[in-house]
């Protein structure tokens, strides 16, 4: 029989105790960080800087296991055998290098560090919960941001520019097709917390308000993603047959105020650009086009433009613009075009693994759709280093 002495119980209660409170700081940290991934204008971001600031934490008794290993090498060694390709050429980004570092170490830190709390028997499952309020602090500031310069006619607040061309809701991100994916899992997590409580009717307002948000970028990728996203929500909604009912009339609701939307959008303007004439405009092939597509169709030549090397290890982090002479404008051809057929091999087996977490997470009723969504999103626009991409990959771990 075990026997406990007043000792060995002061020791477990000590080791609770420590364990609480570094549950409560790290949740201090992923809270602030968060938020501060929403004001990405600058380099290094306030995210960058909180990070490096909460290092101490992490460092306290740091751990980790084969898995997040494998994880982390699936990308750090694409990255260092593009960049060794990229030095034989004489080629060196390195602005991109680091910001590829500093976003593979903060994914496997992190991750390291949740699956430590875990081991200790801590209960990671509602930190999505937790932390979903300050994304959606960060999300409502840059909206709000925008409708402010709307109304009161300028293009910038505070000196940061919060519209692009007078009339694209850009928010404290340097790119409105980046503010708007931001948006997106807001908008899907107060449409499942509608979805799943009859009475949560400020949910179904704060979902409208940022579906307008993502709107207002006017990213046709965005849209597509916050399409895909809120589809696919319904989708499992009626396929568990959970909530059918109350899925089927939020299809015919969004039928409706769509409609009512696009009638009154004639009538509506911005910075004296008409929000229907704008709408359809978008809808259609943009003159920029012509130049993406053509700098996309350049990864074949770069891949092969330094024979064996440049074939299987690509031609560097950040270099794919000094042969394209633009950016490639999605993830997977940027990823093909600078690490070769080794590293978009490596990336694929990472996307698998990040997949199969998803599945099995407590949590995949929320991230299923809005990780698909960012996927197809980064198709048609290069992703590979929003913040908010990287933390939607770690909460799989949850």
């Amino acid at each position: 029989m075990k026997t406990f002495t007043s000792q060995s119980i002061s020791k477990e209660n000590h080791e609770s105790s420590l364990c609480e409170f570094r549950y409560k700081a790290f949740l201090i940290f992923l809270s602030g960080y968060v938020f501060l991934s929403g004001f990405v204008f600058v380099e290094p971001s306030p995210a960058e800087i909180w990070f490096l600031l909460s290092l101490p934490i992490f460092f306290q008794r740091f751990s980790t296991n084969w898995d997040v290993i494998f994880s982390f090498f699936l990308l750090l060694l694409p990255l260092s055998t593009s960049t060794f390709a990229g030095l034989i050429l004489k080629l060196f980004n390195f602005k991109f290098f680091i910001i590829d570092i500093y976003l593979f170490v903060f994914f496997f830190v992190v991750v390291s560090y949740i699956q430590n709390l875990q081991n200790q028997n801590i209960n990671t499952q509602d930190l999505i919960e937790k932390i979903m309020k300050y994304w959606s602090f960060a999300g409502a500031i840059n909206v709000l941001s925008g409708l402010y310069a709307f109304i009161v006619g300028v293009t910038s607040v505070f000196g940061i520019d919060i519209l692009k061309f007078d009339i694209r809701l850009n928010g404290f991100f340097k790119d409105p097709n980046v503010l708007g994916p931001f948006l997106v899992p807001v908008a899907v997590y107060f449409l499942i917390r509608w979805l799943d409580d009859k009475k949560s009717y400020l949910s179904f307002l704060y979902f409208l308000f940022f579906s307008f948000g993502t709107l207002l970028t006017f990213s046709r990728a965005a849209w597509l993603n916050y399409a895909l996203s809120v589809m696919i929500v319904l989708a499992m909604r009626i396929i568990k047959k959970k909530n059918v009912f109350r899925a089927i009339w939020f299809l015919v609701l969004a039928f409706i105020l769509f409609s009512i939307f696009l009638t009154i959008s004639g009538k509506i303007y911005f910075s004296d650009f008409n929000l229907k004439d704008f709408l359809k405009s978008r809808i259609s092939l943009q003159s920029y086009d012509t130049g993406r597509f053509g700098a996309q169709r350049k990864f074949g030549d770069i891949m092969f433009s330094q024979g064996i090397l440049s074939t299987l290890f690509g031609v560097g982090p950040g270099n794919y613009e000094f042969f394209a002479g633009m950016a490639p404008h999605s993830l997977f051809v940027r990823y093909i075009g600078e690490r070769g057929f080794f590293g978009i091999s490596l990336f694929l087996i990472f996307i698998i693994v990040i997949w199969k977490k998803t599945i099995h997470s407590q949590n995949k009723d929320f991230l299923i759709p809005v990780l698909l969504g960012q996927f197809v999103n980064s198709i048609f626009i290069d992703s590979l280093h929003w913040r908010h991409l990287w933390l939607l990959f770690i909460l799989t771990y949850l």
